[in-house]
């Protein structure tokens, strides 16, 4: 949790421009991060942690190999896995959302910043300052989209690619959320929902290739190929009828 937490501040936040001072700042982060989360952990579950401590002394040792099947917890210790990883998955579904707004909406707004810069008479390659009610707007769109149509979305994810647990479920969120916040440092807009599907797609395939609904996959990589080239079309088809409509535009 404390490597997450440090590198989550690091890779995402604005920070010191100095590096050492940047580190001393994402390592507090991460020391405050990790105590609050075990102290939420132990606080929720102390007593099952407790009951636990002394029957897991007794247990004998488990031998790993690369060919041997490694059985997971199971009974108290694994409602004691599912109850923290279930508070872990909600930071890693803040985190995930942090990551959506800092690439999707960026996505949204980069047409408007062109146009602002028209208005403005600045010259592309320059940076716009874009006003904060234009990217509330763009917050409100996102908001507004997962309450009409987001529960079919959320459908899909959760329950049509692979079959999803607290573990794997934080696995899946974090390994999207590092991808799609470190595309975002480095200016490349990327789609956050193909990151997540791919990586709920591999802990699905960790489990085994079986354990991924292929008929769902498909239906996602052909959704995918379709997008751009419609959305191509619409594009010109959309800039033809404001032409026609505003000859000043031609």
């Amino acid at each position: 949790m404390f490597l997450g937490a440090t590198s989550l501040v690091y890779a995402a936040f604005p920070l010191s421009s100095s590096p050492v001072i940047a580190a001393i700042e994402a390592l507090g982060c991460g020391i405050v991060g990790a105590l609050s989360v075990s102290y939420i952990i132990h606080k929720q579950l102390g007593g099952l942690l407790n009951s636990t401590s002394t029957s897991s002394e007794a247990r004998p040792s488990l031998k790993i190999s690369l060919l041997s099947k490694v059985e997971g917890p199971t009974g108290v210790n694994l409602k004691i896995v599912y109850t923290v990883f279930g508070y872990l998955q909600v930071l890693s579904a803040c985190f995930m959302s942090f990551a959506h707004g800092a690439n999707d909406v960026a996505n949204a707004i980069g047409p408007i910043s062109a146009a602002l810069a028209i208005l403005k008479g600045t010259t592309f390659g320059t940076d716009i300052a874009i006003p904060v009610d234009v990217l509330a707007w763009g917050g409100f769109g996102i908001v507004a989209g997962l309450l009409v149509w987001g529960y079919r979305v959320i459908a899909t994810i959760g329950k049509k690619i692979t079959e999803l647990t607290p573990t794997r479920g934080f696995a899946a969120e974090f390994a999207a959320a590092t991808v799609v916040v470190l595309a975002s440092r480095l200016g490349l807009p990327i789609s956050a929902t193909h990151t997540l599907v791919g990586a709920v797609m591999g802990v699905g395939f960790a489990r085994g290739l079986n354990s991924v609904h292929g008929d769902t996959v498909r239906e996602i990589v052909a959704s995918w190929i379709v997008t751009i080239p419609v959305g191509a079309i619409l594009s010109v088809g959309y800039t033809a009828i404001l032409r026609v409509i505003i000859p000043s535009l031609a």
